[in-house]
């Protein structure tokens, strides 16, 4: 490779995530203009899809109790009325509302890889059987209340469309996003 075709490529890198920045940037304006949040996540649940290179998107958000979340918004499973799952490490959602780690899965599969993070960590296959759609990537991130630190919910991109695990750009993106949303809900 030639110095000359090395600097093309590292232009097209820095352009490729300006313009995810950017993409991002103007979904977060519109959440923070918005009114009626719930409206507008739903609204935007598609640009958000696309600017992730995401099949589908679901945002979860804590129950009462705050023992548990359960789906406000997810795209592409109209037959499922709500999702709910319990705050634990038995479930990747579950799991990163309990930790406040950020995942970025290359399989979600992968037994043994998901064991790696944590030794009761699966994925729930019920929702795919059900379905008859498969999760194969997943980029989850937790929604937390930046002023005092409370956990808010979840947000879980599925399946990055261009195959393999997300983008380091997107995992970089997908707290800021996340912090737009708690801030969202907390008004």
């Amino acid at each position: 490779m030639t110095d000359q075709s090395r600097d093309r490529g590292a232009m097209s890198d820095v352009a490729a995530r300006l313009a995810f920045f950017k993409g991002l940037q103007a979904i977060t304006t519109r959440i923070h203009a918005a009114n009626e949040v719930d409206e507008i996540i739903y609204q935007l649940s598609a640009d958000v899809c696309r600017l992730f290179d995401a099949e589908r998107l679901t945002v979860y958000i804590i129950n009462e109790s705050g023992s548990g979340i359960y789906s406000k918004v997810k795209t592409g499973l109209d037959s499922v009325q709500r999702i709910e799952l319990p705050i634990d490490d038995h479930s990747i959602a579950g799991y990163v509302a309990l930790t406040g780690q950020t995942l970025n899965i290359a399989d979600v599969y992968d037994a043994e890889g998901l064991k790696r993070i944590s030794p009761e960590l699966a994925f729930r296959k019920d929702l795919d059987e059900a379905t008859g759609f498969r999760c194969r990537e997943m980029l989850v991130a937790p929604i937390v209340n930046p002023d005092n630190g409370e956990l808010q919910g979840v947000i879980q991109l599925i399946n990055n469309k261009r195959g393999g695990p997300f983008p380091a750009v997107m995992e970089e993106g997908v707290p800021g996003l996340a912090q737009t949303l708690a801030v969202a809900l907390a008004r």
